[in-house]
């Protein structure tokens, strides 16, 4: 709403509450010229708030910070881990190390790292659950463990034991943490000639989707050197799927504004998942025919 006042007055009301005002005659022409800075007008604004109200503090949700607090709380814990123990020759003598105890709670692992609140169920009975683990290293499922309480590994962390962190969490169930170090790996790993084969096998193994998409965007664009050069008699045959993928991003461009899933990024295909609250971790196949169920 804006009010007028009447013309003859000096000044204009603008607006219902009448605290803002306009004049109808700002200056006169000659003073303005006189005011002109090589050439130009130079208008001041200065605003003042109206708000009289005091901006109050609101505190951040604290589960997140709570979670964090229980990570290897041993009073409180209801499932130990025993990992490690390797026995170690020394001589004619086997000597056993002693294994790290990694203390969990079976209600936090059974949406964050399902595997392992799996295996360490209790079956209704009450107690602690001891479970053996002899395949990973103990800092290695500590940082899945960490991860799985809401905390966030460091850079340093996920780049030194990038395909450590992989494996475990492809074996124990801990998707995002997987998928995480996955693209730590893509970001600090220069495929190349020589390791080109070794980086797609191992994503193929353990479903790793970008990294082989990172090895596939290589090979198209060095088909030339690498034609006749390296053998793909061992390269399982759904493969060549992810390679006219990645043929077909470099004659539509990147993504854009693309509404086809199989020319589509890894990272836009997972995205998009996620948003719709399914499964991230999978081939590029598997994803596709994901959001194609859901879509139809």
């Amino acid at each position: 709403m804006v009010y007028h006042k009447s013309r003859t007055d000096e000044f204009d009301v603008l607006g219902s509450s009448n605290t803002a005002y306009s004049a109808k005659n700002f200056a006169k022409r000659s003073t303005i010229m006189k005011s002109l800075v090589e050439g130009s007008l130079v208008i001041e604004v200065r605003m003042k708030s109206t708000d009289k109200s005091i901006p109050q503090f609101i505190p951040t949700n604290p589960l997140r910070k709570n979670v964090l607090e229980l990570f290897m709380d041993e009073e409180s814990a209801d499932a130990v881990f025993e990992v490690g123990g390797e026995q170690q020759t020394k001589g004619k003598r086997k000597k056993t190390t002693p294994a790290t105890k990694l203390y969990a709670h079976r209600l936090i692992l059974k949406n964050n790292a399902s595997a392992l609140y799996e295996m360490c169920k209790s079956d209704g009975e009450e107690g602690i659950t001891t479970v053996s683990i002899t395949d990973v290293k103990p800092e290695i499922f500590r940082h899945m463990i960490y991860y799985a309480y809401g905390g966030k590994l460091s850079k340093e962390d996920l780049k030194k034991n990038a395909k450590d962190i992989i494996n475990a969490c492809d074996k124990y169930g801990v998707v995002h943490l997987k998928l995480e170090a996955e693209a730590k790996y893509v970001e600090t790993t220069k495929i190349t000639m020589d390791n080109m084969m070794d980086n797609l096998l191992y994503a193929d193994s353990k479903n790793l989707a970008l990294l082989k998409e990172a090895v596939m965007d290589y090979i198209v664009a060095n088909k030339r050197d690498i034609m006749g050069k390296v053998s793909f008699d061992n390269v399982p045959g759904g493969l060549i799927t992810d390679v006219l993928a990645a043929m077909s991003r470099g004659e539509v461009g990147d993504d854009g504004d693309n509404k086809d899933y199989n020319t589509m990024r890894v990272g836009t295909l997972r995205k998009m998942l996620d948003e719709k609250g399914l499964e991230v971790d999978g081939s590029r196949e598997s994803m596709i025919a994901l959001l194609k169920e859901k879509n139809a």
